[in-house]
C-alpha cells in the first residue's frame, strides 16, 4: 500500500472506530524508522496528542489532491479494513455484531458492494432463526475473502 493508501485506511478506521489512535501511533512510530518517510507520516505523527478528531482532520487535508480510491483496482484501502475487520472477529476482539456493524459502515466509504450490504439482512435473519449459523459464516467467509 502507499503512504496515502495507508493514511485512507486509518482516516475511515479511526471514523469508524474500527482502529485507535494507539494502532495508529505503532504504525507511524514504525514507518518513521525508514530513511525515506513520506510527509503525511510526519504531519500525522505530529498531531497525535492533539486528539481524534484532528488527527483524522490531518490525515484529511494532507489526502486532498493526493489520494483518490481506486475502485477499478479492488479498492485497496476497503480490501484493508475489510482485513482489519476480519482478524478481530476471528481472534474475538470484535463480536459478530459488531463484526457486522463495521462492515456496514464500511459502505459509507465505499461503492456500496452489495456484499456488505447484504451481511446485515444474513445478521438479522440469523438472529431470528430463518438464516443458520453456518449459512451465515459462509456469507461473511465470502466477504472475507474480499480482504487482504
Amino acid at each position: 500500500m502507499t503512504a496515502y493508501e495507508q493514511m485512507a485506511k486509518f482516516e475511515i478506521g479511526l471514523d469508524m472506530g474500527l482502529l485507535t489512535l494507539d494502532e495508529l501511533r505503532e504504525f507511524i512510530n514504525g514507518a518513521l524508522k525508514q530513511k525515506e518517510v513520506p510527509y503525511i507520516y510526519t504531519d500525522v505523527f505530529l498531531s497525535l496528542d492533539k486528539g481524534q478528531e484532528e488527527v483524522i482532520n490531518v490525515i484529511f487535508y494532507n489526502l486532498q489532491g493526493n489520494y483518490t480510491a481506486d475502485r477499478n483496482a479492488g479498492n485497496t484501502v476497503q480490501r484493508s479494513l475489510i482485513g482489519i475487520i476480519r482478524d478481530k472477529y476471528r481472534a474475538g476482539t470484535i463480536d459478530k455484531e459488531r463484526c457486522v456493524e463495521l462492515l456496514h459502515r464500511l459502505t459509507d466509504y465505499s461503492d456500496g458492494d452489495w456484499n456488505l450490504l447484504s451481511i446485515d439482512e444474513y445478521y438479522k435473519l440469523n438472529k431470528t432463526g430463518y438464516c443458520s449459523d453456518a449459512d451465515f459464516e459462509e456469507s461473511l467467509k465470502g466477504i472475507f475473502d474480499m480482504g487482504i
